[in-house]
């Protein structure tokens, strides 16, 4: 839950990133990870 938080922190802070992309990367328990390459709102 904290990928979201911080990518809406980070709007908040900085609106002229909005529009731009994003990579997003988390990890887990496991050596479960996951990414992904979003656009911003």
């Amino acid at each position: 839950a904290s990928i979201p938080l911080a990518t809406e922190r980070l709007l908040r802070e900085q609106p002229e990133l909005s529009g731009g992309l994003a990579l997003q990367i988390g990890f887990g328990a496991g050596l479960v990870y996951g990414a992904q390459v979003v656009r911003l709102p």
